[in-house]
């Protein structure tokens, strides 16, 4: 007995979605009774599976896998004309360039079915300009743009069933999101990363619950979004009008992540003078971007962490950058002053990335911020490249008899060049740390370590915990160097959505 062939048609459905369209389109030659196994699929995803491209092709061989995916597209959209359960159409190929009369012809096709699920990425070539037809579906749920270009109809109702648009690397009229928006009433995410022709933006969605935005804003405001739990704001330029937006943000009683990255922070300074006016008692993760030599940007940092009694989990990358500077003997004087100041009695987890060991204004911050922190449990810092402009800076280890980190159980260092402001850190957390259990030190690059005078000198490294295990990674290849460098950018100016 064929078994498989003898399945609920529902069943082989679920089978069928978790091959690619090509392997799927294979079945209908099995046997008569397969015939029509692909009439009826509730998800249709056309990307580089459809056709494989062989490095070193000509021409004629390219145009013919191209004429090859587009047939494969129509002939399994032609076996859809009755498919009243046609769910998802994702249309993503990284390799080619799709023209415009083809997704034309697709969508015209969509138009006529109550698809909920739209993706159009066109990752090479011209944008694509969205067929008008689009917006006439209805019944969409999930809207998905990547190198489109966007006009929204004169004509156009609304979506009102869409609670997801996602638009990255596109451009669109200006003012023609906020349209779109307004007629989208239970939108429940957005994210707009990197979008041309989005100068200002206002956003005012009351079913909003999670927003991620990247781009050169020169005015960005949000309102009647109380429902929002995460929002990541990205701004790429030293520039822009943001006044009050945090102060609103931060107040939101139902935010539990916020992530600040790129110029954002330097933007809204002057509005965090002062202390906020209220704090939240929820949100427990938070990432910034901040300049660690910024008089105002340290003193806009202490403000929100203070406003935030709740917090579990901060990440910092630490942007180079130029303005108000504390004087030589950098923040330690000013921190000392306002040590009055409420401790972070929850945080339990900290990340930096790019950090300096040898800038003494980042290294004072990060001890201000452990010792306000009596719950710290793990600790994780991703150095940068040494700079040579910097310097010799003060040794920590004055400091360590009046520093206890008491919580502090697991600590992480990776990139780091052996230089002596590095070594001298690493003695500073064994030495303050009389509970920890873990130290895991990974060097940078081969071409950046004297691998064997430093381990001879980490290996003579006291620890005041007993317990304390410190384990010596691999240094890092050139390539695991460049992606980490990569990723640290990408944080500046990116959104990271799940």
């Amino acid at each position: 007995m064929d078994r498989i062939s003898n399945l609920p048609i529902d069943l082989k459905h679920k089978i069928l979605c978790k091959l690619s369209i090509k392997e799927a389109v294979r079945t209908t030659v099995l046997s008569r009774s397969w015939k029509h196994s692909c009439d009826m699929l509730p998800h249709l995803v056309f990307d580089d599976r459809c056709c494989v491209s062989y490095v070193n092709e000509d021409e004629k061989t390219k145009r013919k896998r191209e004429t090859k995916f587009y047939h494969i597209v129509d002939q399994v959209l032609s076996l859809q004309e009755n498919n009243t359960s046609l769910v998802t159409f994702k249309l993503s190929h990284r390799n080619e360039h799709v023209g415009t009369q083809h997704i034309d012809r697709w969508i015209r096709h969509l138009s006529r079915t109550s698809v909920r699920v739209v993706a159009l990425k066109q990752w090479r070539g011209s944008l694509y300009h969205v067929s008008s037809r689009l917006f006439s579906c209805r019944d969409l749920q999930h809207l998905e743009f990547f190198g489109c270009s966007l006009k929204i109809p004169s004509s156009f109702e609304g979506f009102g069933k869409l609670s997801s648009l996602d638009i990255q690397k596109s451009t669109i009229e200006e003012g023609g999101l906020e349209k779109l928006i307004s007629c989208c009433p239970l939108l429940e995410t957005l994210i707009v990363i990197n979008c041309d022709g989005i100068a200002h933006l206002s956003i005012d969605a009351p079913n909003l619950k999670y927003l991620d935005i990247a781009g050169a804003f020169e005015y960005l405001n949000i309102e009647n979004s109380l429902n929002l739990w995460y929002v990541g704001i990205s701004q790429l330029e030293a520039s822009g009008s943001f006044k009050n937006l945090l102060t609103y943000l931060v107040q939101l009683s139902c935010l539990k992540r916020l992530k600040i990255q790129g110029y954002f922070l330097q933007r809204v300074l002057y509005s965090l003078d002062e202390e906020l006016p209220k704090p939240n008692l929820c949100l427990k993760y938070l990432c910034l971007c901040i300049c660690l030599t910024s008089v105002h940007e340290i003193i806009a940092a202490i403000h929100i962490l203070r406003s935030l009694p709740a917090l579990e989990d901060l990440e910092l990358s630490v942007r180079q950058g130029d303005g108000p500077a504390f004087p030589p003997g950098g923040i330690n004087s000013w921190l000392n002053e306002n040590q009055n100041w409420d401790k972070f009695s929850q945080l339990k987890r900290v990340k930096v990335a790019s950090f300096s060991a040898g800038a003494r204004s980042e290294v004072d911050f990060i001890k201000y911020l452990l010792l306000s922190s009596p719950a710290l449990q793990e600790l994780e810092i991703t150095a940068r490249k040494p700079d040579p402009a910097i310097g010799k800076s003060e040794s920590l280890l004055d400091d360590f008899q009046k520093c206890k980190f008491t919580k502090l159980r697991v600590v992480i260092l990776s990139g780091i060049s052996g230089v002596e402001s590095e070594i001298g850190l690493v003695t500073f957390l064994l030495r303050c740390s009389p509970r920890l259990q873990k130290m895991t030190i990974q060097p940078g690059s081969i071409s950046s370590y004297c691998e064997r005078e430093v381990f001879r000198e980490l290996l003579n490294l006291r620890s005041a915990s007993r317990r304390a295990v410190i384990e010596y990674l691999d240094p890092m290849t050139e390539s695991e160097s460049q992606s980490e460098s990569e990723s640290e950018s990408e944080s500046d100016s990116d959104s990271d959505s799940d």
